[in-house]
């Protein structure tokens, strides 16, 4: 099982500050790792993988820790977690973002969630922000016209340009420092996945394009890092044959998904992982041992 996470933050934080859903306190985060090992043997991707391409019937048991996006928040909190427990962690960084830039959609659950402003003018409609279920109806729709536009990223800038986020906001969600990508490649616990560059939805780029975004993303975390980068992550889950094609030209070795579509007769380019998107820890355990297994067992975990 390769399990993904997304935000860790400190336990202050308010639940409503991410739309998304994924976000995890750092408490929250701890309970969560304490009760997986005491049922699964953490890995490192690369050995999980090893397994997973031999049989994946020798993964039972087995469990590798990735994380999304490449946060910079989520790494300073986590990292320290890890290194305490000695759990190996994989994360998968996208690169437009790095040294406090903001990802095109984290931008939007920001804007929609922090109290930066009180309302928005989207499209010639009035958005409040008053209250989450408001702040929830301009964000999807913002997610909403950025997805149906030609390019997500340059719709989020041009809209930044008129609702800039405030700098203390903004470093919230900001992408991983050139000092923590150096730290990580260094590192003998932790390595660096490619995610691509801007985190676009693989499905609605040309072959050339996804190329492109998986190369720039990949050359950088390498350079960068100074290690060689062998492992993908499809942004959001989402991709194509063209997308399995591309990562396979780039030169990635594998490339994980979330729920495989099946498309490719080689597993290791559709290899499924478990998204972690609640603090609860009863989801978990439904989601990594199956509720008729939870209920047999008593819930004694």
């Amino acid at each position: 099982m390769i399990l993904l996470y997304h935000l860790i933050f400190p336990d202050e934080t308010p639940l409503r500050s991410w739309n998304a859903g994924n976000l995890i306190r750092l408490s929250a985060f701890r309970r969560q790792l304490q009760w997986l090992q005491r049922r699964f043997s953490f890995l490192s991707l690369e050995d999980y993988l090893a397994l997973y391409q031999q049989n994946p019937g020798l993964c039972r048991g087995k469990a590798a820790l990735t994380f999304d996006d490449g946060y910079a928040r989520t790494y300073a909190l986590a990292a320290p977690v890890l290194k305490e427990e000695g759990i190996p962690a994989t994360f998968f960084t996208n690169t437009c973002n790095l040294n406090h830039g903001l990802l095109w959609f984290v931008y939007f659950n920001a804007l929609c969630s922090e109290g930066a402003y009180p309302a928005l003018e989207i499209s010639g409609g009035h958005y409040p922000l008053d209250t989450k279920r408001n702040s929830l109806r301009a964000w999807r729709t913002l997610i909403q016209l950025a997805r149906s536009s030609p390019d997500a990223r340059v719709f989020a800038e041009e809209f930044a340009g008129k609702y800039p986020l405030p700098a203390a906001v903004q470093e919230k969600y900001a992408g991983l420092t050139t000092e923590q990508l150096v730290e990580i490649g260094a590192s003998r616990l932790f390595s660096l996945g490619g995610h691509t560059h801007s985190h676009p939805y693989l499905d609605q780029l040309e072959q050339a394009e996804q190329l492109e975004e998986m190369h720039l993303n990949k050359q950088i975390l390498e350079e960068v890092s100074g290690k060689p980068v062998h492992y993908f992550a499809y942004p959001g889950g989402v991709y194509n044959l063209e997308s399995i094609s591309a990562a396979r030209q780039v030169g990635f070795k594998a490339a994980c998904a979330v729920i495989p579509s099946s498309l490719s007769s080689d597993p290791l380019f559709e290899v499924p992982r478990v998204g972690v998107y609640s603090p609860a820890l009863w989801k978990l355990q439904v989601k990594t041992l199956g509720l008729v297994d939870l209920v047999r067992r008593g819930r004694k975990t």
